[in-house]
């Protein structure tokens, strides 16, 4: 049927006042909207949205875009979660949305559903939703250019506010890009301007997270930008709340991003120029500003200055012109409650205290005395405030043995609301920063009298959870989804934008890496949606329980969590968990530090070993054969086995190995104990000179590697990539296909750009054949084991969660669930000789841990008495992830044969005697 037809057919039907065309109805909400009568709009859809049946595309936009003016609606009256439903019901009405003014209506609907999501503190969804309103939401288009630059302002926002300051910036630069671009459009037909709105969102980024000298610097420089478009004539109105919040935020900013210890008079003095300043716009110069935010920064810098009576009578005025509604009261109760502690009225302090965390209070029950029934809400910010209440309390009233059972409670509360309210996303430094306040609160504070929310196993677990989800799932995902030729051309994409990518990073684009990083997000993003059972394959939580069930009794996990002053050092057993607190000063660093050096530079003696064992050992019962190391930060440099008791290395005693995180201690079905493994070695050619110390490292002759290859090739059944044969290319091809990789190579690693360390395949000028660690984290690998015989390769950049950007972390991500990585520069010639030891009890079937302690021992051994016994020749590696053994011995594939044939002769007499009935 012809759209003209259809009109002429809609006229009629409408002139004999049947049933309302479709257009009408569009028009009519439209009026209804456009005049704010919400009421009456969404009475209005109610009673004609259920009967429309769209006969054409024109018609099911028209009502897609109903849907969005029922949204507005929903809205305008402070229906939240019906205008998310609103969105949603829209949305499908677009259909593939291969039109403009589909792509269009389609994007914005996504686009108001992410406010929608906002508003009701679905931050993870809100993302979501908004990513994909981006994606239709083209630039080709103008109606669309408004809705895109502010899309990225929101996911800027978003970041910030989650503490992720690298994404904030980075989408706040598309946004930026988007709007110089098409400056010239939007500046003559929106009402408002963005060069005032993305100075303003610059600043509110940097007053968020700004803590770096180069932050505050660019902060500074935001500020005077703001400034001279205030000055200029092309200055309006509408703008005014924007430079007015802006200066707020400043203040906001001088005040608070130290420490309050740290705090000088000078920064409050500042503070509070700008927060006068911004308070002064709004109340004498008609300057738009939400006028309680302001006043309450003016309270915060009277109470800094300790103008206490004044900053009191001022929160009481606010607290009373608050709706009660409002969610802001909380802060402001913390605020009105750390005056009343300065002032010395402890009575009234620790009832106002207790009104914040009632507010944070989710549930429409009271909250109780002794919080036994808190419930946590979505804000994010509330498990800053529970934490900061603990922290007040702790510095009023710590002597206070009531206060201090509050205290202990407060931070289990911390914890809860945290795990409550975090964007499940990957986790930033702010985030990280904050979870283990809380954690540190609530460790030093446990041995209080008091009972506990949450016990140590809980604390464990949810924090192994909350730290490492996002590497459980890459690790699951790469490693099932292997071999799916499905998944072959998307693999290869991704690839291919990750070498881009370090094109990018190496020539310090940023533009660029903002696109790729972006395309790289929806490549993701895609993905997930093609396949949306990938999410299946990685688990979502960690239970510190089935980690215990499966350690032996002779297993000890040490775990190590640092924070600002003070190390955990947590026992894990299989019957028992215990910890301890420690100094962790610059005396302690200093000490790992100068422990780390004297390895490297061949000056070990058994005096540096002693006090590092006194601070960073816990007590080892004699039951205890096998240790296991998590890191944390620094503590990622030290080798362990050199760690000595009673004149013995640990090595010489234990079987050590080493994790990431306390879930790769024990993956369930990953590998398969074969004899069938097959083994890839690479080990290129490199022409540089010979010296006297030849390290894995630079571009020198490698002549240990070429016999370690030749050798261990022997023992399995291998494909051997060696000399001028061997590329990045097919390392590429054929890595996949391999159960054991072995790379004898040379390694750069960048300290202040993970991603461009690299794997040297060739020691050209040219760096096409070089493998960068971001490309590894695009592969998808099935080998149960990689050797990574090169230098430094356990080592890198320390990221959000205080473990390191290195190779052996990116492999783990690449599928592959354990990793030999390398402390320092090792030596060729010692490294040759521990490998070969090392793939000749791997052959015979030993676990993982024990055939590389025995490899280091056998070493020891051989040269006992010379100077090659020094731990820097035989103590670099260490072994990561899943101990099991990757071969079979023969007697153990005999035992195995023979249990097939046993039970296939039992199954085979079964089926005989059922048959007989």
């Amino acid at each position: 049927m012809s759209a003209k037809n259809c009109n002429k057919q809609e006229a009629t039907k409408q002139d004999s006042i049947t049933k309302p065309s479709i257009s009408f109805l569009w028009k009519k909400s439209n009026a209804l909207k456009n005049t704010e009568q919400y009421d009456e709009l969404l009475a209005f859809l109610e009673k004609h949205l259920k009967s429309v049946q769209p006969q054409n595309e024109k018609d099911s936009l028209d009502v897609a875009d109903m849907y969005y003016n029922q949204y507005e609606g929903n809205i305008g009256i402070g229906k939240n979660l019906e205008s998310i439903n609103s969105a949603n019901k829209g949305i499908p009405y677009c259909g593939d949305a291969t039109s403009k003014r589909a792509k269009h209506i389609k994007g914005v609907l996504y686009y108001k559903r992410a406010y929608g999501e906002s508003n009701v503190n679905f931050a993870k969804r809100a993302q979501l939703s908004m990513k994909t309103a981006i994606e239709y939401l083209t630039e080709d288009y103008n109606l669309n250019l408004d809705y895109l630059v502010d899309a990225h302002v929101f996911l800027s926002s978003q970041a910030a506010y989650h503490g992720n300051l690298a994404k904030a910036k980075r989408s706040l630069r598309f946004a930026e890009n988007i709007y110089t671009k098409h400056k010239q459009y939007l500046d003559t037909t929106k009402s408002h301007r963005y060069e005032p709105i993305l100075a303003y969102r610059k600043i509110y980024l940097l007053y968020q997270l700004a803590k770096k000298k180069e932050d505050s610097i660019e902060l500074i420089k935001t500020a005077q930008k703001l400034e001279d478009i205030h000055a200029s004539k092309a200055f309006q109105e509408n703008e005014r709340i924007y430079y007015s919040t802006g200066l707020n935020h400043i203040g906001d900013w001088y005040l608070s991003h130290k420490e309050d210890s740290l705090t000088t008079p000078e920064d409050i003095e500042i503070g509070s120029y700008y927060i006068d300043k911004s308070i002064d716009l709004v109340v004498n110069k008609n300057y738009s500003g939400n006028y309680f935010s302001f006043k309450y920064n003016k309270c915060k810098a009277l109470t800094k200055s300790n103008k206490l009576e004044e900053a009191n009578t001022l929160m009481l005025h606010l607290l009373d012109s608050m709706a009660p509604n409002d969610r802001r009261i909380s802060f402001f109760l913390a605020q009105k409650a750390l005056i009343k502690a300065k002032l010395g009225q402890k009575d009234s302090a620790l009832h106002t205290f207790h009104a914040v965390i009632a507010q944070v209070h989710s549930d429409t029950i009271p909250l109780a005395k002794d919080y036994s029934n808190f419930k946590p809400s979505k804000v994010y910010g509330e498990s800053r405030l529970i934490r900061r209440v603990a922290e007040k309390l702790t510095l009023f009233y710590n002597d206070d043995p009531n206060v201090q059972k509050t205290i202990a409670t407060l931070y289990d509360l911390a914890f809860i609301q945290f795990e409550n309210s975090y964007a499940r996303t990957k986790f930033n430094p702010a985030q990280n920063l904050l979870l283990r306040k809380i954690i540190y609160g609530k460790l030093a504070t446990t041995n209080n009298d008091t009972t506990n929310n949450i016990s140590t196993s809980e604390l464990l677990s949810q924090t192994e959870t909350m730290m490492n989800q996002m590497t459980w799932q890459r690790f699951y995902q790469n490693r099932y989804t292997n071999k799916l030729p499905a998944l072959d051309s998307l693999r290869y994409r991704h690839l291919k934008l990750r070498t881009l990518l370090t094109t990018a990073k190496r020539d310090n684009n940023i533009r660029e890496e903002d696109s790729l990083l972006y395309l790289i997000n929806q490549h993701e993003d895609f993905t997930r949606e093609k396949f949306p059972n990938l999410e299946l394959l990685s688990s979502k939580e960690f239970d510190i329980n089935s980690l215990q069930q499966n350690l032996a009794d002779d297993e000890l996990v040490i775990k190590y969590m640092l924070f600002e002053q003070k190390l955990a050092i947590f026992s894990i057993t299989s019957n028992h968990i215990s910890y301890e607190l420690l100094p962790w000063t610059t005396q302690q660093i200093d000490l790992v530090s100068t422990y780390v050096d004297a390895i490297k530079n061949r000056t070990y003696t058994t005096e540096k070993t002693k006090l590092l064992k006194e601070f960073l050992l816990p007590e080892i019962t004699e039951n205890i054969k096998k240790i296991i190391i998590n890191p944390d930060g620094e503590l990622y440099k030290i080798p362990f086995e050199t760690i000595q008791i009673n004149n013995q290395f640990l090595a010489e005693t234990y079987e050590i190995g080493y994790t990431s995180n306390l879930k790769f201690i024990h993956l369930d079905n990953i590998t398969n104990a074969t004899n069938e493994t097959t083994l890839a070695i690479y080990a290129p050619t490199y022409e540089g000179e010979n010296l006297e110390i030849v390290t894995r490292s630079g571009t020198s002759r490698l002549e240990g590697a070429k016999a370690e290859a030749k050798t261990i090739g022997k023992l399995f059944p291998s494909k051997i990539y060696i000399g001028k044969e061997v590329s990045k290319k097919y390392f590429l091809e054929t890595a996949p296909e391999a159960n054991i990789l072995h790379l004898a190579m040379h390694a750069e690693v960048n300290n202040e750009e993970a991603g461009l360390s690299r794997l040297l395949f060739s020691d050209t000028n040219t760096d096409k054949d070089d493998l960068y660690l971001e490309e590894l984290y695009a592969l998808q690998l099935d080998a149960d084991l990689a050797v990574l015989s090169a230098c430094n390769t356990g080592l890198g950049k320390e990221n959000a969660g205080r473990s390191m950007e290195s190779f052996q972390r990116a492999f783990t991500f690449a599928g592959v669930p354990a990793t030999v990585a390398s402390l320092w520069e090792v030596p060729d010639q010692s490294t040759s000789e521990i490998m070969k030891s090392f793939y000749t009890y791997l052959k015979k079937g030993t676990s993982k841990s024990e055939a590389l302690q025995h490899a280091k021992l056998d070493y020891i051994n051989n040269h006992k008495g010379s100077k090659l016994v020094q731990p820097y020749y035989w103590a670099g590696f260490i072994l990561y992830g899943n101990q099991t053994a990757v071969t079979t011995s023969t007697s153990n594939t005999i035992w195995y044969v023979l249990g097939i044939g046993v039970a296939l002769l039992l199954f085979l007499f079964v089926r005989k005697k059922l048959k007989k009935y």
